[in-house]
């Protein structure tokens, strides 16, 4: 029994924390759409409002890498591994993630999300030789995009290239972005690596739209406390988890990343009104969930 409680104290409910914050941010980002007058098709000034998230959030990680002790200042060789995690977890993602959002639902795209699990996957099994796809991983696979396409049946509500599309695109950039970090990460500091990828990252979706004439529409208490939010979000959650996988299995600890698009669904419905009681929403959500459970609970079992 006491074992019992203390892995629910030190795992599962941490883990359950973090997968709670980050499916609450897609709410958020068309939130503050909204609480900051960024119209729907205003790009350039949903990058701004990307980049000053991210921006911060990586100096926030970075104060915290430092009061924990955590040598912040990148060694020459880290540069590069700075740059590529960046790139493609921060950049190419958050620009497709941003404005992909404007064109889409909170739902949708909290399921759309999920798939990076599905493209990390199939990248490890095309340029990993001792990564390969197993039968779980690959009917997790089939499962999770068999949601995607239970999303695209839905007639003038289905699947929109400008909202949707953008959102699946920024899920396979994560999906190499995991890949990415798999190969920079091992013997470096990941909490240095992801301070500095997200300030870069963020400094780049802040200037990208600050060139092309974005801005920040009126700024209220509401709208800095939700951005506030989502800034602190980002990296208590990436701070918790690290911690958790420098505790348990990785295996052990992914597996909870199904929870994610169901928080998202559940936060779209409470934030936004968004209606998932729907058998679309249920059942695309149901098989991307599951697929995520099935292909993570894959690669639990082979690691253990």
């Amino acid at each position: 029994m006491k074992r019992k409680n203390n892995t629910l104290l030190s795992l599962v409910l941490p883990a359950v924390l973090c997968t709670a914050l980050w499916g609450s941010a897609a709410p958020c980002v068309k939130k503050g759409y909204e609480l900051f007058e960024i119209a729907a098709g205003d790009s350039f000034s949903q990058l701004v409002f990307a980049g000053w998230r991210f921006t911060l959030a990586g100096v926030l990680v970075l104060l915290v890498a430092a009061c924990m002790g955590h040598r912040i200042r990148p060694k020459r060789g880290e540069y590069r591994a700075i740059f590529m995690i960046s790139l493609f977890q921060s950049m190419l993602q958050y620009v497709c993630y941003y404005i992909g959002l404007a064109g889409t639902t909170g739902t949708k795209a909290s399921v759309l999300s999920g798939t990076q699990t599905f493209f990390a996957l199939l990248l490890a099994h095309a340029l990993l030789e001792n990564d390969r796809l197993t039968r779980r991983k690959t009917l997790g696979c089939v499962l999770g995009f068999a949601g995607v396409l239970v999303l695209g049946l839905g007639g003038l509500d289905g699947f929109r290239l400008h909202g949707d599309g953008l959102i699946l695109l920024s899920a396979v950039s994560a999906g190499a972005g995991a890949l990415v970090s798999r190969i920079y990460t091992p013997g470096r500091d990941p909490m240095l690596l992801t301070g500095w990828q997200l300030a870069l990252g963020g400094t780049f979706l802040g200037l990208l739209g600050r060139v092309g004439g974005g801005a920040l529409g009126s700024v209220t208490a509401g709208g800095a406390a939700l951005l506030g939010y989502m800034i602190v979000l980002s990296a208590a959650a990436f701070t918790i988890w690290t911690a958790l996988l420098g505790r348990f299995p990785v295996g052990r600890v992914s597996l909870f990343g199904f929870l994610i698009p169901v928080f998202g669904a559940v936060f779209s419905a409470l934030v936004l009104g968004e209606n998932i009681m729907t058998v679309r929403n249920l059942l695309s959500l149901l098989l991307v969930s599951g697929g995520i459970a099935l292909a993570n609970s894959a690669a639990a079992s082979s690691k253990s």
